[in-house]
């Protein structure tokens, strides 16, 4: 962000006491729409990148740190976007688990598993395709294919996947052994597929997996009282944090000094808004 920390990057930039805005011309004919709320920190910019904050955010909170930004009226895409998050702050808080309108919870559910189930099936098709046409030359057409496909699954709701997808076309013409790389990134996620076909037969335990490398989210009051709690010294074996267009998750795989098991903490964020505090 400190390139873009520089007034000549940006117009209309202005600040109030809810929030910092501006507008910064990237490589498209529209410049880009950054907010900040200050009393977040939450960004949200109209460019297309999977970082949080991004460049731009990171860019005018500096401009404005070095007292480059000056009091204005707030804009009304300012202001819609900043008003619509102070009204869901307004909102009564909910107990753990509590559904604000069961009803419309279960419809809203009834829909996304329509659309991951038409996603999925999709998925099966173009994987049918690439065993009938084999792989040679695919790297002459993975980008376009893969990242179509991955953005299908977004639509789809199947997040999960999506970003299965992405590793896969990450693999392609990647040093000589590619082609049996990618093989396995697909064949992992054929059996994602397959699994997902036989949700209703598998063990739940088993199910809660599949639909959570899918996708789906499992309420963290759920996981507290239903899930095995054990106790350990828990060694941190690695981290990765994925950004999404809607999401961005913080995976932290963990393995018990004493009992050898294998942990997973997960975490989610909507886009733009940051993770919550890792455990001291």
């Amino acid at each position: 962000g400190q390139g873009l920390a520089k007034a000549a990057k940006w117009a209309a930039v202005g600040v109030s006491e809810r929030a910092v805005w501006g507008l910064c011309q990237g490589s498209g004919k529209q410049p880009y729409q950054t907010v900040v709320d200050l009393s977040g920190p939450a960004y949200k910019c109209s460019c297309p990148s999977r970082k949080f904050p991004c460049k731009h955010a990171l860019g005018l909170l500096l401009l404005w740190s070095n007292g480059e930004v000056q009091p204005t009226e707030e804009p009304e895409w300012v202001d819609a976007w900043v008003g619509q998050r102070a009204a869901r702050a307004e909102r009564p808080e909910r107990k753990p688990g509590e559904v604000a309108d069961p009803l419309a919870a279960q419809e809203r559910a009834s829909r996304r598993a329509d659309r991951v189930s038409a996603g999925m099936a999709e998925l099966a098709s173009w994987l049918g395709d690439q065993v009938r046409q084999g792989l040679g030359g695919f790297d002459q057409r993975a980008y376009t294919e893969l990242s179509r496909l991955a953005a299908r699954m977004v639509d789809a709701q199947a997040g999960g996947v999506a970003g299965s997808v992405r590793r896969a076309a990450a693999v392609v013409g990647r040093g000589h052994g590619w082609p049996g790389e990618l093989l396995e990134e697909l064949s992992l996620i054929h059996l994602l597929v397959a699994a997902h076909t036989r949700l209703a037969d598998l063990p739940p335990a088993l199910a809660d997996t599949v639909q959570a490398r899918i996708g789906w989210t499992t309420e963290t009051a759920r996981v507290l009282a239903d899930g095995e709690k054990v106790e350990d010294d828990w060694l941190v074996l690695g981290r990765i944090i994925e950004p999404d267009d809607r999401l961005t998750v913080r995976r932290i795989w963990l393995r018990g000094a004493t009992t050898g098991r294998i942990g997973l903490i997960l975490n989610f964020a909507a886009a733009g808004r940051p993770l919550e505090p890792l455990p001291a």
